[in-house]
């Protein structure tokens, strides 16, 4: 019996689990399963094309919000020119409300609720007319040949543990509660075949990862010992619940070897209450400052806007003290109305109007109108746009001190490039420098402090010794290079060794305005500025930078 797992991921360097962990629980039951992976930005005849060529008599579909409609289309099809075709659906789309009748009509022979591991290879062995074994093992390595071969250089997934503990009404991970680990010694030989597979990515999926403390720091004091040049490992975490020796282990990691990934969603009270999200905000934002401030882990926070009782000026308040984290990457996304959770139950209780097809983004409420909800997504393009790539860092921070705060200039942003027709638009590195500069000058921008900055994020962040000339603005110029000779370096026997051939190539001298750090202040002073394009912050990936009032600056950088 020929049978075959599809799975379609969200992106090409995502290489999905579930299938795999389906894959790995079918083969040690004895069935033989075929994986095919795709991406949705595959064609529908690419992935119809090579399911026909498997000529399969089970076919099995992993389906998720962002794939539904592709995975019906699918089964719609298959069944009129297959019709003995067995399908077979799986995953969160068809789990919850009812959800598995849509896929039935469209031709669906069985629907899989809940974890497939144990269900989809007893019902294989059934459809062959084999008696299914009673054993069950609680875990099963989907880290098989496979599975390895695919994930070189890419992003590879591994769960710790499942389940969730807490009882957030907007997501499916509150429907079934209860936490279970699995065995620490299968989760370290894992991530053994992930490193040695050379996965550059490897994001522990666990919906809390931290929660378990002992569980937690077995694993992090086991990831200590790889390198951050080989490997980056994510984390999603509670801020607030991280015990005193949680911190200590995150402080002492290797740069660049950690991220974390914490959503705060908001800092309402009255919506963490009504969501029953259980949370202690200010603490979490203290504890993510604190591990921000450190420098050694990349740090991502989360936002939700459309939640219950969070008006535009609730959101502002949110959005500003999420923002004041100062992380690397603040992620705004949009309440997604999932099919089985409670918040979709009680839509009307708070007024929502929703999309109908997935993802079930908000499109209004009782607290927002739709043209609120519309603006506030040209502030999440404007805070990806030009915060979350990290080609604006010293600009940013001047450019908010001409607004009331943080959400107020990106919604200007946003506005300011909606006018312009740019809002949406794809924009080179070089574009997004320019539009900045002539939005801040706009905005009031002293010239002079404004272009030393922008000269100083172009060659960190593209890490680069050449600044186009039209990026300086019109009139005299008031940045400029400073040319560099070994001599202006303490460290020159170091520099001698670099070779006096590479060493204009590598460093450059920059003379206007830079941000310097007066206490807890940061204020903007002519002062010059040494760029070594050549080493690169693993945790920010910008070049690295010195300031000060003279070139005499200590190479290297530690």
């Amino acid at each position: 019996m020929k049978t075959v797992i599809v799975a379609i991921n969200a992106k090409y360097d995502h290489e999905g689990l579930a299938a795999w962990c389906l894959k790995a629980a079918c083969l040690k039951r004895g069935v033989d399963v075929t994986v095919l992976q795709y991406s949705i930005n595959d064609s529908l005849q690419k992935i119809w094309s090579e399911i026909m060529d498997e000529e399969p008599d089970v076919a099995c579909f992993s389906c998720y919000i962002w794939n539904r409609v592709l995975v019906q289309n699918l089964i719609s099809d298959l069944k009129k020119v297959r019709p003995d075709t067995i399908i077979v659906v799986g995953g969160p789309e068809v789990c919850y409300d009812g959800s598995g009748d849509d896929f039935r009509s469209c031709g669906a022979d069985y629907v899989i609720r809940g974890e497939g591991e144990d269900r989809l290879p007893r019902l294989l062995l059934e459809l062959d007319g084999r008696m299914a074994d009673e054993t069950v093992s609680n875990y099963v390595s989907p880290f098989i040949p496979g599975y390895l071969e695919r994930i070189r250089d890419r992003i590879a997934y591994i769960e710790s543990s499942r389940g969730c503990p807490y009882n957030c009404s907007y997501c499916l991970s509150s429907i079934d509660r209860g936490v279970r680990c699995f065995p620490l010694e299968e989760v370290f030989a894992g991530i053994d075949a992930l490193v040695g597979a050379g996965a550059r990515v490897i994001k522990f999926v666990d919906r809390s990862f931290s929660v378990n403390r002992r569980h937690s720091m077995e694993i992090w004091e086991y990831i200590r010992r790889f390198s951050p040049e080989d490997v980056t490992f994510h984390f999603e975490i509670n801020p607030d619940r991280l015990s005193d020796e949680q911190i200590e282990i995150l402080s002492s990691m290797p740069k660049g070897l950690v991220q974390v990934e914490a959503g705060i969603q908001s800092t309402n009270p009255e919506t963490l209450r009504a969501v029953s999200r259980t949370m202690d905000a200010d603490l979490a934002l203290d504890n993510l400052k604190i591990i921000t401030a450190w420098g050694n882990i990349h740090v991502h926070t989360d936002l939700i806007a459309g939640l219950p009782h969070e008006d535009l000026d609730s959101f502002r308040k949110s959005f500003n003290a999420v923002y004041g984290v100062k992380a690397h990457h603040l992620q705004l996304g949009f309440l997604k109305l999932l099919p089985g959770t409670r918040i979709r139950i009680e839509a009307e209780q708070h007024n929502y109007r929703y999309r109908s097809c997935p993802p079930y983004e908000v499109l209004s409420n009782r607290y927002m109108t739709a043209r609120e909800i519309t603006m506030l997504k040209g502030v999440e393009e404007a805070l990806d746009r030009f915060y979350n790539t990290g080609r604006l860092t010293f600009t940013l921070e001047y450019a908010e001190t001409l607004f009331p705060s943080a959400f107020d200039m990106y919604l200007s942003l946003s506005r300011w490039l909606k006018e312009r027709k740019l809002l949406f638009m794809p924009l080179s590195a070089i574009r997004l420098y320019e539009l900045f500069r002539d939005f801040s000058l706009d905005a009031g921008a002293d010239p002079e402090i404004l272009e030393g900055l922008l000269c100083l994020d172009y060659c960190c962040s593209l890490r680069t010794t050449a600044i186009p000339e039209h990026l300086l603005t019109p009139g005299e110029r008031k940045a400029g290079t400073v040319i560099l000779e070994p001599a202006d370096f303490a460290d020159r026997e170091w520099i001698e060794s670099v070779g006096r051939n590479q060493f204009r190539r590598r460093f450059i001298g920059l003379e206007g305005y830079c941000p310097v750090i007066n206490g807890v202040r940061t204020e903007y002073m002519r002062s010059r500025a040494v760029v070594d394009t050549k080493t690169v912050d693993p945790v920010t990936g910008r070049a690295m930078v010195t300031i000060g009032q003279a070139l005499y600056i200590k190479i290297p950088y530690v």
